[in-house]
């Protein structure tokens, strides 16, 4: 999925300014303990509000924790004009603080980028072919096929829900759920607002991260209106979360206890997360 949508320092903006492309890793352990990117390093928020860096210098933008707390992220870099080359690996910091590669440096970016899991551990990234893209997935043992034959137009960012163990795609501005049998559903048509609240951002990068709850319920943060909405079984979208003057939501997730955490990205290219709690109160967490 990276050759489409990540790039290390993106024009993601028009004339108004040029910003890096926002991250939308934020994912909670078994214990509590909630993990975010801000594109330098993933931070640790301690379920006594401890914060600290789990994983110093490390540009990733998703990241993925597995049943036994296992943490895993990629790292991109860029070499610089002289050799104008990328490199990546995929990285997992174990629940004991042990770190280590687990995809080796390769020159580029990594199609099957392995962050978009579903329960059963299988990966799914899009390919592009052609005029259309297609949705993959491997499996534990290395081989791969394509999940459906639906033709996506411009695959931006993905999303495993383990509540319902559907895929929810964002499809440029369409959000669209894939069922395990390869069945794929619109759920959501042009989420873009009238009126632009986060100015001059590109339609492809108009929507970033989305999560879930146990009525299943799916959350969207759109990037480019500075608004987290919810999407109800019913297909009913209401505005949960509006965010303040110069930043606006790229992630986030529902803890079990009904927590929300907001992870927002600032024009001046920072990342702070919200921690609202069931009786309303707020935390900022900064990093």
């Amino acid at each position: 999925m990276n050759k489409l949508i990540i790039f290390f320092f993106c024009l993601i903006f028009g004339p108004t300014g040029i910003e890096a492309h926002p991250g939308i890793g934020i994912v909670m352990d078994s214990e509590g303990n909630v993990f975010y990117t801000d594109l330098d390093h993933v931070w640790k928020i301690s379920t006594n509000g401890e914060q600290s860096i789990a994983v110093k210098n490390i540009h990733t933008h998703e990241l993925y924790i597995d049943e036994e707390d296992n943490l895993y992220g990629e790292h991109e870099w860029y070499e610089g004009e002289a050799t104008d080359k990328w490199g990546n690996y995929v990285w997992c910091l174990s629940k004991d603080g042990v770190f280590e590669k687990t995809i080796q440096d390769v020159e580029g970016f990594l199609d099957d980028n392995t962050l978009v899991r579903d329960t059963e551990n299988n990966s799914f990234w899009a390919e592009k072919s052609s005029d259309h893209v297609l949705l993959r997935k491997q499996t534990l043992n290395g081989q791969s096929h394509i999940v459906t034959e639906h033709y996506f137009n411009d695959i931006r960012w993905m999303y495993f829900s383990k509540y319902d163990n559907n895929l929810y795609v964002v499809d440029h501005l369409k959000i669209k759920k894939v069922t395990s049998q390869g069945e794929v559903t619109l759920i959501a048509d042009d989420l873009k607002d009238s009126k632009f609240l986060f100015d001059s951002v590109a339609d492809r990068h108009y929507i970033f991260g989305m999560w879930s709850d146990e009525k299943m319920d799916l959350y969207v943060a759109l990037y480019g209106a500075g608004k987290v909405k919810k999407i109800s079984t019913t297909g009913e979208i209401t505005t949960i979360f509006k965010s303040s003057t110069f930043w606006s939501p790229c992630g986030g997730m529902k803890a079990p206890d009904g927590t929300q955490w907001i992870m927002e990205f600032s024009k001046r290219n920072k990342t702070r997360v919200r921690k609202i709690s069931p009786d309303g109160k707020h935390t900022l967490f900064k990093s």
